[in-house]
């Protein structure tokens, strides 16, 4: 695995307080109005689905002592430390709390982007250096946060103690990139409009106007998901942009920063739609994208055919290479072509030298997980995007035949319609870390053919397999023949399964992406 060889628990750290001069009070006030769940609520209700509580603290001036009351009636992790000299109390919280890497946000951002902080954590796993800064380009003003190590947060902190060191956190970080590396990725869930539409938009509250926007947003957006990203909010910019004309002339304050004057190669990543072919290829492209980007490479994603760059990698099985300079991923184009490629799902026609072996690829933020003990009788299941019908045939099997038969005591379904029946734990959908956590506690894990089914493998978790559609089912067949796991059938023609169903003895080892990088070291 590259970069890092410990695993990385980053620790949130908010600051925080009530003594703001443009709105006193903000990180208390009610969003949306009388509802009761305050500014800093919505931010560790964000934060709690990507990482542990004990892992997310507020840092507070140590005279504000509503705060901290507000905070112990939460029964959240607080520090209090200096009011003034705010990277002295993330240094002191950092030693207090065993932080080595931390994510600095701000108590006055609500609707943090916490898939964004699931993809700095990823970068997290390909650093190479301690004294590291990361962030986001191009999301909209108050939705990112940054990354920093405990290393570089306290270097200099006795030779830079000018006020503005000492008011903004990682300001001595940012101002120097000879002795820090400041990583500033290109985010690989936005494309490239989507990131000129960010620039737009102000999402931090720091007077009424922008309270006022935060609410009219919420309105939009908080009724068809509570937890709507940067994405979401651009999407909603585009269909009602006035809107957001409601806080455009606040003013905020900038620094000017030196930028890293180095050319990098340009690489476009091609992938299918997730609403036609699932999520699975924009998943593990998005992952991808942060490890190149991490190699030192500019990296741009789309579903749209190649556009102009240096360097172009496809990721869709269906769509036909422009070039033979394009690397292929799961594209059986390779039989016809001369293109570089390499697989990171199993298929029928390709050569599968060691049927014991696999090379495959994920988010890194798996390795989190690897240790942790599965709980006996918990089954975890994933549709995508399986049909009401499909659904409540694949419930009726989970409960009337798999549950007595491989004894589920619990089983959790994330995906497809809410279940008819109280029996099955629903979630539409989760953040890759709780996704990933749900994984590995569970005893087995079902689904059809994709990227998850060897996540469970990865996990040693036992797996079986079902058709959703004709080319699933093909393939699911496929698999449980070459990994010795039982297929299951289809929604209403479903399989009497075995007695017992026991982990894949496959080995897998998640590398797959050394053949990508590999290549691009001979351009």
């Amino acid at each position: 695995m590259n970069g890092t060889l410990l695993t990385p628990k980053p620790y949130a750290f908010i600051q925080a307080r009530l003594g703001s001069t443009r709105l006193p009070g903000k990180v208390l006030l009610d969003l949306p109005e009388n509802s009761g769940v305050t500014i800093l609520d919505h931010i560790f209700n964000r934060l709690i689905r990507i990482l542990p509580k004990e892992q997310i603290v507020f840092l507070i001036p140590e005279t504000d002592l509503e705060l901290e009351n507000f905070l112990k009636q939460r029964n959240y992790h607080w520090f209090a430390g200096s009011e003034t000299n705010v990277r002295e109390r993330y240094i002191l919280a950092a030693e207090k709390f065993n932080a080595k890497d931390i994510i600095r946000l701000t108590g006055d951002n609500p609707f943090v982007d916490v898939h964004s902080v699931e993809l700095l954590m990823e970068a997290m796993y390909h650093l190479k250096t301690r004294m590291y800064c990361l962030s986001f380009l191009g999301l909209p003003l108050g939705m990112g946060v940054e990354c920093f190590s405990y290393e570089a947060l306290v270097n200099e902190k006795n030779t830079k103690t000018e006020t503005r060191h000492t008011e903004h956190v990682s300001l001595h970080i940012k101002e120097d990139l000879e002795t820090y590396s400041v990583f500033r990725l290109i985010p690989p869930h936005l494309t490239k409009e989507e990131m000129e539409f960010s620039n737009r938009i102000r999402m931090t509250i720091d007077e009424s106007s922008d309270l006022k926007l935060a609410n009219l947003v919420w309105q939009e957006l908080g009724d068809i998901s509570s937890f709507f990203g940067s994405k979401e909010v651009i999407q909603l910019y585009q269909k009602k942009p006035v809107l957001f004309s409601e806080n455009e002339f606040v003013e905020q304050i900038r620094f000017t920063l030196p930028k890293n004057e180095s050319e990098k190669k340009e690489i476009y990543i091609q992938y299918g739609d997730p609403k036609q072919f699932g999520s699975g290829h924009f998943d593990r492209c998005q992952s991808l994208s942060i490890e190149l980007q991490m190699d030192g490479y500019a990296v741009n994603m789309d579903t749209k055919s190649m556009l102009a760059a240096d360097i172009s990698i496809l990721d869709a099985r269906e769509t036909i290479p422009k070039d033979e300079a394009t690397f292929l991923i799961d594209n059986l184009e390779y039989k016809n072509r001369k293109n570089p490629y390499v697989f990171l799902l199993p298929h029928p026609e390709m050569e599968w030298k060691n049927k014991n072996y696999f090379s495959f690829y994920t988010s890194p933020l798996i390795d989190t997980y690897r240790d942790a003990e599965s709980i006996s009788g918990n089954w975890f299941a994933y549709v995508g995007s399986l049909k009401e019908g499909d659904c409540d045939s694949l419930d009726r099997y989970l409960v009337d035949i798999l549950s007595p038969t491989w004894k589920m005591n619990n089983i959790i379904r994330v995906g497809g319609t809410k279940p008819k029946t109280p029996l099955i734990q629903y979630y539409p959908r989760l953040t890759k870390m709780n996704y990933l956590k749900h994984i590995s506690e569970a005893e087995g894990f079902i689904s059809y053919f994709g990227q998850s089914v060897l996540e469970a493998v990865y996990l040693k978790k036992k797996v079986a397999v079902f058709g959703m559609t004709e080319i699933h089912k093909e393939l699911g067949m496929f698999l449980s023949q070459k990994i010795e796991i039982p297929y299951l059938g289809e929604p209403n023609d479903w399989i009497h399964p075995p007695d017992t169903c026991l982990s894949s003895q496959l080995t897998l080892e998640r590398n797959a992406q050394n053949t990508i990088l590999n290549w691009l070291k001979t351009l």
